[in-house]
């Protein structure tokens, strides 16, 4: 029976490492195999060649830092408030947070236009309030996550004791101890924006996905080349996360100061 389970244990997980790997390595060979087998970064040096590309990538990457701070900003202070002073009100919050999956984003896209005072909305920055929508199902349950594993009424309560105000406990003291849940929404966040295209497609700006979606119809093997590296590179950083988040478990209990 044993044998059995852990058979159907390992079935699952080599499933689930195909679904994810066979993807990546048919894209690979697309992109960097030449006709005669060999293989070649020619795809990357065209990519870094074309600046249309290039400078949609770092707009896409401000608009990721401004939205990883933007989400930071609301939600931390938010979620303590919620696990202090309104614990009873954290399921429905956290039920609101799921409506950005439920609405399509061409009904979001127009409520979004509707809303925004006109002055703003002639800048590509505004995708960043847009994009802290998006990410609140993912960041809200990172952070959210990471309270849950504290005793946050007992650090609250100590720290005001000794005088401090809810911003200073809020700074020097719960997120220090959250720091893994914030990394995790940090993450999700840029994962997020790297990969968006509805939005960025529907208010006409030229951000990373839609510009590789425009690379893809002259020189598809570079569009496939750099989706291949943000993955990988998106991959590798959460697995950095996972990797710290055990270390911070393990070295809790041999640490003990």
């Amino acid at each position: 029976m044993n044998f059995l389970r852990e058979l159907f244990r390992f079935s699952l997980i080599a499933v689930g490492i195909l679904f994810f790997i066979l993807p990546i390595y048919a894209s690979s060979l697309f992109a960097f195999q030449e006709n005669d087998g060999s293989f070649t970064a020619e795809p990357l040096r065209s990519a870094a060649q074309n600046e249309e590309l290039m400078e949609s990538l770092f707009l896409t990457l401000q608009i990721a830092m401004g939205t990883v701070v933007l989400t930071l900003l609301l939600l931390i202070p938010t979620i303590a408030y919620l696990h202090l002073v309104i614990p009873g009100a954290r399921a429905w919050v956290a039920f609101l947070t799921l409506t950005p999956l439920v609405i399509p984003p061409i009904v979001q896209g127009v409520g979004f236009l509707y809303s925004m005072p006109t002055s703003f909305k002639a800048t590509p920055y505004a995708l960043i309030f847009a994009y802290v929508i998006l990410a609140l199902p993912f960041s809200y349950r990172a952070i959210d996550a990471a309270f849950s594993t504290i005793d946050i009424r007992t650090l609250y309560d100590a720290s005001r004791s000794l005088g401090a105000n809810f911003v200073t406990v809020i700074l020097r003291v719960l997120i220090p101890n959250i720091v893994t849940g914030i990394f995790g929404a940090v993450f999700l966040t840029i994962a997020l924006v790297l990969g968006e295209f509805a939005y960025a497609s529907l208010l006409l700006w030229d951000t990373f996905p839609t510009m590789l979606a425009v690379a893809g119809l002259s020189d598809a093997s570079t569009a496939v080349a750099l989706s291949v590296v943000s993955l990988l590179g998106v991959w590798i950083l959460l697995n950095a996360l996972t990797l710290f988040n055990r270390r911070d478990r393990q070295a809790i209990p041999m640490g003990g100061k």
